[in-house]
C-alpha cells in the first residue's frame, strides 16, 4: 500500500546542482502551483527520463493522461531553467518566469525521497542498471541508430566505445568522433557490434636440425644444429612451410579450430596460427592470435598451454618431421618446441627492455667512426645523434662523460648499452654485471 501524502515528506533542496542530483527516473514530485497549466496542481508527477537541458514526467497512476502520453510517451517536458531563475524556500522548489518583466513565479514543486516512495521501484532499477552494466562493459563496440536528444544528437551511424555505464543506466560514450554524449536505453536506439579484432603474439625459441648435401648429391648423415641466429637466413622458407602444413579445417580459425573448450578462451581468441619473425637478430617462432578484447592472467595462461602443446605433441610434432628444402637440396627441419630453456611469451615479456636489471633509459656514447655525441635508449636497436655534438671529438667524449654523470650512469651500464644496442638486449654482454671488474673506460664506444 502507497503511504499518503500526509506521511510523506518532502525533500529540503538548497540550490540547482543538488537538485540536478536528485532528479532521477521514479522520483515522485507534486506541482504546487502552475501559472500555465493550473490543472497539474495537486497531481503527483513521477520523473521518467532526465537529460542535461530538461526532464520528462508522468501523473502517477494516469497512464492515459495527456501529460503522460506526452512527448512520444515520455510525458510533460520540464526545462532547466537558469540559476538566478530558481528559489530554494526549504522544501518548496519556485522557478520564475525569466520571460516576463515582472518575473513572478510560474511554477512551483515539492520533490519527495525516493528511498520512501520508490523503494521497489528502486530496486528494479537496479536490477535493470545492473542488467545493461553486465550487458555493455567498457570498451564494448556501439553504432547509433537514432538520438532522442533534440539539441546536439550524435549523427546515426556514428560509432565508438562504452566508456562506463552510471548508476541510472545511462551507457557514457567515447565516440569515434570525438564527442562524449551518452546514450539513454529504451529511448535511443543503437547496436552492440562485434569487438574489433587485435594481433596478440606469442614468442618462442627458434632451433632445427640441418642435414647438408654433400658434393656426391647425399646427405650427411649427421645433422648440424641451428639456433635462431642462423636460421634467419631461411626465414622465406620456414613461413612458406609453415603455410603449406596448414589443413583445410585451419581456414578460418587456424588452431583454434582443435582447440575443443566451449570457454572465454575459445570465445575470445578467434584464430591463431604459428609463423615466423626476426627480432633482437634472431629468428623466432610466433603464435600470432586475433583476439577480442583482453585476455585476463588465467585466459593468457590457457592460451599459452594450449599453445605450448600444440608446438610439442600436436600441430608442431608433425610439421617438425617435414623436411624443407634450402641450399640446393639441403633439408631444415624445425623445430617450434624443444626441451631446453623453452618458453612462450607475449612481445612485452620476451623483449619490452628490463630496466630492473640495472640499466638505465638513455645514455650518451661517441661514436668510434666519426666521434660522433650519440644517444642510446635502451631496448632499442642502434642510435641516436646528438644535438649537442659537436665538430670535435675529443669535445664530444666529455660530452658523452659529462652527461652520463649527470645521469648517474655509470660506465659499466655505458658499455653494456652499447652492447646492447649493437648486439641484442638478451645477450650477456648487455648485463652490467659483466664489467663491473673491468677497469674504467671514459670516452665511449670501443669496437676496435
Amino acid at each position: 500500500m502507497e503511504k499518503s501524502d500526509k506521511q510523506r515528506k518532502p525533500v529540503a533542496i538548497k540550490n540547482l546542482a543538488e537538485l540536478k542530483r536528485f532528479i532521477q527516473p521514479g522520483v515522485e514530485f507534486k506541482t504546487l502551483s502552475q501559472k500555465n497549466h493550473p490543472d497539474l496542481v495537486g497531481l503527483t508527477r513521477v520523473v521518467t527520463t532526465v537529460q542535461t537541458v530538461c526532464f520528462y514526467s508522468k501523473i502517477k497512476d494516469q497512464p492515459n493522461s495527456r501529460f503522460s502520453t506526452d512527448n512520444g510517451g515520455k510525458g510533460f517536458r520540464t526545462d532547466f531553467a537558469k540559476a538566478d531563475a530558481y528559489i530554494f524556500d526549504g522544501t518548496t522548489v519556485k522557478v520564475k518566469d525569466t520571460r516576463n518583466k515582472d518575473r513572478g513565479v510560474i511554477y512551483e514543486f515539492e520533490f519527495y525521497d525516493r528511498e520512501q516512495t520508490m523503494q521497489e521501484d528502486t530496486n528494479m532499477d537496479r536490477k535493470m542498471v545492473n542488467f545493461i552494466k553486465e550487458q555493455y562493459p567498457p570498451g564494448t563496440r556501439i553504432r547509433l541508430n537514432s538520438m532522442e536528444n533534440p539539441y546536439t544528437p550524435i549523427a546515426p551511424g556514428t560509432e565508438g566505445e562504452v566508456d562506463f555505464v552510471d548508476d541510472i543506466g545511462t551507457i557514457h560514450m567515447k565516440w569515434d568522433n570525438g564527442r562524449a554524449l551518452g546514450i539513454v536505453p529504451g529511448e535511443d536506439s543503437f547496436s552492440a557490434l562485434p569487438p574489433k579484432l587485435t594481433t596478440l603474439k606469442l614468442y618462442m625459441p627458434l632451433t632445427a636440425d640441418f642435414y647438408e648435401r654433400s658434393k656426391y648429391g647425399d646427405l650427411e648423415p649427421e645433422s648440424t644444429e641451428l639456433d635462431g641466429h642462423a636460421l634467419r637466413s631461411y626465414q622465406a622458407q620456414i613461413t612458406a612451410a609453415l603455410v603449406k602444413n596448414q589443413v583445410p579445417e585451419e581456414t578460418e580459425r587456424g588452431l583454434m579450430h582443435w582447440y575443443g573448450e566451449a570457454d572465454s578462451v575459445n570465445a575470445k581468441v578467434y584464430s591463431a596460427v604459428f609463423t615466423v619473425e626476426e627480432r633482437d637478430r634472431k629468428l623466432w617462432g610466433v603464435a600470432e592470435c586475433r583476439v577480442a578484447g583482453e585476455l585476463s592472467a588465467l585466459e593468457m595462461d590457457t592460451l599459452k598451454e594450449y599453445i605450448a602443446g600444440q608446438a610439442s605433441d600436436g600441430w608442431g610434432e608433425h610439421f617438425e618431421q617435414r623436411e624443407i628444402l634450402v641450399d640446393g637440396g639441403s633439408e631444415l627441419y624445425v623445430h617450434l618446441w624443444n626441451a631446453d630453456d623453452w618458453g612462450i611469451q607475449t612481445e612485452q615479456e620476451r623483449f619490452a627492455p628490463k630496466l630492473a636489471e640495472g640499466l638505465p633509459e638513455l645514455c650518451f656514447s661517441v661514436l668510434p667512426s666519426t666521434g660522433e655525441l650519440i644517444c642510446i635508449k635502451h631496448g632499442e636497436n642502434g642510435y641516436y645523434s646528438s644535438d649537442w655534438s659537436t665538430d670535435d671529438p675529443a669535445q664530444n667524449r666529455e660530452l658523452a662523460d659529462y652527461n652520463n654523470e649527470r645521469l648517474g650512469v655509470t660506465q659499466a651500464q655505458r658499455l653494456a648499452m652499447e652492447c646492447g644496442s649493437m648486439h641484442g638486449w638478451d645477450v650477456p654482454g648487455a648485463d652490467p654485471s659483466a664489467y663491473q671488474q673491468t677497469e674504467p673506460q671514459m670516452g665511449g664506444m670501443n669496437l676496435g
